[in-house]
């Protein structure tokens, strides 16, 4: 469970042998398997032959939403003695109260105009598996007209191609897993709103699985623009009793299954027109009762172009035990649902072998020969969020060409079975949440790294293209890659991967895999190559060694490393490299929201938190995503930094040390901003700063720039006195504006001496205006308040007399 303290707001090829292991259960018998697929069959097929009930003023409560119907509803048949959906026809009307959340608040405002989510419909279309059908009450026997149920039809359609969710597949394993409390997902239309919908999950599949929020959030409302091929969610919200006792669990306690650990064989014999995967999936059950199991794979596909329709990976086949396995996989579906002819239960094991086959692979006009996924992310068969697992990768591919993935690569030989093809076989025994491959007429530049600590030199590659495709400066770049690696083995810990390299990735921007990165061919010396090539680099520890727990944590891994490429272009490139990147990051944060149709107003600082993640992203805050947990996020870290070191001397080694032990803590783990926090809350303890203060703890610096969005400003008014002891007095006030009332912070000032002469200290502000006296020994000829500007604010600046 995750706590919602007062201190912040609420969101919170041939055949593989089949090996199947069962830790309690018994070896699969087929006599089910057909049952399990006549259920989804009955489901799909969503006949209304239920009954109608007519209605007045009927209300349906779901959590935080009302929704109230006048009208016909019409039942969708039972399935294994549950009513799976239903039909509405008539006058009905939906509201939603929006938690008392700043951002939740502000979003609806910003993207509705109203601060309580209401709407008129015509027509309403549910699937569910709670207690909506006794709700209804008792139904007449018939069946419905045609335009209901091709509404009905229609709507699971319409959800599989815009959002990639198969609707019958949800409400299947709802029904045969005997999930507790039921499921419930609702669409709107013809009301002053359009088409809309809604989903009150429990158990977080859809959230999960087809929109990538996975903090716990149970319900959601959106709306699909077709024109832009993106739902843009109006509101995310935990249920009621969560906000009640203030305490949330993250999405993943309701995983079905871990994977440990997957033997791929892959063909991409054939790039331009088929990618082959046999995967065999160790497994083991997390929840009771599973007799479906939901994967994911391609979710990230688009509805444009029909990517998702046509590009997809196809399950072929399924088998476990010796016994074929029944697969549900629709068009446009961003997964797939295997069927278990038998009940297994956490702690149960099992080997899955998965056969898929697409045109999955994509190549661009630059490189014709280069071919990548068309989603790094989601090329293969996964379940939940970020799962780790260690793997054995084979490829099978065409002799001209290379392949570059992650780990060690094992061996790379001629197929004995093929004249123009080859095998190249790669492992990573670590436990990594994402993998990549690459294909294509690489050119390889290998190196070894040799670390300063004296252990064992790792292997250090980059696959670069021929001269003849494109002048790249191989030598600049395989520096660089060795130069961050070892920079950040220095002030993070010891990478933990078997190699280190990158592949050459003609696409506008970079990712950093476990041990292996996707870059441009970035190869001039400028604070921008540098940071880009640190960036992808510090990925290695920010999101690969440590993954974020959730979307609102993914500030530990882009702002994290964002701020670590701007630490080492401050020693790599000129002087001021750094400072410049840094002024960047804070200028960016005032500048004004993209939207459909321009430039909006206001500024991007004051969209949101950073804990909101993607969600930050809408149709009128296009850039507030990159700003916000790239720059916002680096410039936290950067404040923490100031705040873990010794003021009076500007020794930041208490900052390395904390993030190291972050590394440790959490190595081969996920973690949250609270992990995060509570990790510094105990180095923090130990520092000048919080010695001179009495602080025991930084909670109060995460609410005000984790959890919340204003940007202070800071203004000094200082005199010079002399003391009665011979020394001088330095007495003001710290004034600070765009903040609440309960505003605390700690800044530095600077005092200068003539020359090269200077002394460090700190003031504390609480609340608007604070008065300070500073005791120095001689008369400063130079007062700066945070003149490197730790702090993150709109402005500082200092007034004496």
């Amino acid at each position: 469970m995750k706590n919602i303290p007062s201190l912040r707001p609420l969101f919170v090829s041939g055949c593989l042998l089949v090996a199947f292991i069962i830790g309690s259960s018994a070896v699969f018998a087929q006599d089910n398997a057909s049952k399990e697929r006549q259920t989804y069959d009955q489901i799909r097929a969503f006949a209304l032959t239920g009954g109608s009930a007519q209605v007045n003023a009927l209300v349906l409560k779901k959590d935080r939403t009302q929704i109230t119907l006048t009208g016909t509803v019409y039942l969708g048949a039972p399935v294994n003695g549950v009513t799976p959906g239903a039909v509405f026809v008539g006058d009905g009307k939906f509201t939603a109260e929006v938690p008392s959340n700043e951002f939740e608040k502000d979003n609806v405002k910003r993207l509705l105009g109203v601060d309580t989510i209401e709407s008129d419909f015509k027509t309403a279309v549910f699937r569910f598996t709670d207690d909506t059908a006794t709700q209804v009450g008792q139904a007449q026997p018939g069946a419905a007209n045609d335009s209901a149920q091709k509404l009905a039809l229609e709507n699971d359609a319409r959800q599989l191609r815009e959002i990639g969710a198969n609707l019958p597949a949800r409400v299947a394993i709802s029904i045969l897993n005997a999930e507790k409390p039921g499921f419930f997902f609702a669409t709107f239309d013809g009301g002053k709103r359009g088409r809309f919908s809604m989903v009150l999950d429990q158990q977080n599949r859809i959230p999960v699985s087809n929109f990538d929020i996975n903090a716990g959030e149970k319900g959601l409302i959106w709306k699909y623009d077709s024109s832009l091929y993106f739902p843009e969610v109006w509101l995310a919200f935990y249920g009621l009793d969560d906000y009640q006792r203030g305490q949330v669990s993250y999405s993943d306690a309701n995983d079905q299954i871990d994977i440990s650990h997957y033997t791929m064989d892959i063909d991409v014999r054939n790039p331009n027109s088929r990618m082959r995967m046999l995967s065999r999936i160790s497994i083991e059950a997390l929840q009771p009762n599973l007799r479906a199991v939901s994967f994911k794979v391609g979710e990230s596909l688009s509805e444009s172009d029909n990517d998702r329709l046509k590009k997809q990976l196809r399950v072929k086949s399924a088998r476990a035990g010796g016994n074929d396995l029944t697969v549900i996989q629709e068009d446009w579906e961003g997964g797939f649902t295997v069927l278990l002819p038998q009940t297994i239960n956490a702690g149960d094991k099992l080997d899955l072998d998965l056969d898929l086959e697409g045109d999955f692979l994509f190549d661009t006009e630059f490189c014709k020969d280069c071919h990548y996924p068309r989603s790094n992310t989601t090329w293969y068969p996964r379940h939940g969020y970020l799962d780790r697992a260690s793997y054995d990768l084979t490829f099978r591919h065409p002799k001209k060409y290379r392949v570059a993935s992650i780990g060690a690569r094992l061996s790379e030989t001629l197929d004995p079975e093929d004249k123009d093809g080859a095998i190249s076989k790669f492992q990573m025994k670590e436990p990594v949440a994402l993998i990549v491959f690459a294909l294509g007429p690489f050119k390889r530049y290998s190196d070894t790294i040799k670390w300063e600590n004296g252990s064992t030199p790792t292997p250090l590659e980059f696959n670069s293209l021929p001269g003849d495709l494109a002048a790249i400066k191989e030598d600049f770049i395989m520096a660089e890659l060795s130069n961050c690696v070892r920079f950040f083995t220095s002030r993070f810990g010891a990478y933990p991967y078997p190699s280190f390299g990158a592949a050459f990735h003609p696409f506008p921007f970079g990712q950093g895999f476990p041990s292996l990165l996707m870059i441009l061919p970035t190869d001039r010396a400028s604070k921008y190559t540098y940071s880009f090539i640190a960036h992808e680099t510090a990925h290695q520890w920010w999101g690969n060694i440590v993954a974020w727990r959730s979307y609102r944590d993914q500030w530990l891994s882009e702002g994290f490393a964002e701020y670590s490429g701007m630490l080492y272009t401050g020693l790599r490139d000129s002087r001021g490299a750094k400072e410049d990147l840094l002024n960047q990051a804070r200028s960016s944060l005032k500048d004004p929201p993209e939207t459909l149709t321009g430039i909006g107003k206001g500024r991007l600082v004051d969209v949101g938190p950073i804990i909101l993640g993607h969600r930050l992203i809408t149709t009128k805050t296009g850039n507030a995503y990159q700003t916000l947990i790239y720059n916002k996020g680096a410039l936290v870290l950067r404040m923490l930094h100031f705040m873990m070191s010794n003021p009076s001397n500007g020794d930041g080694q208490p900052f390395f040390d904390m993030m190291t032990d972050f590394v440790e803590r959490y190595r081969n783990k996920t973690a949250s901003t609270d992990d995060f926090r509570a990790v510094v809350n105990e180095h923090f303890a130990k520092t000048p700063i919080a010695a001179k203060y009495g602080m025991k703890n930084l909670n109060w610096l995460f609410r005000q720039a984790v959890y919340e969005s204003e940007y202070p400003s800071y203004e000094m008014q200082y005199k010079i006195t002399p003391d009665a002891d011979g020394k001088v007095l330095v007495s003001g006030t710290i004034t600070q504006k765009n903040a609440g009332e309960n505003w605390v912070m700690v800044l530095p000032v600077k005092f200068g001496f003539g020359g090269d002469k200077a002394a460090m200290g700190t003031v504390i502000v609480q609340g608007p205006s604070t008065p300070f006296q500073i005791k120095l020994p001689a008369a400063p000829s130079k007062v700066q308040l945070d003149p490197e500007r730790w702090i993150v604010a709109e402005s500082v600046s200092t007034k004496g007399n």
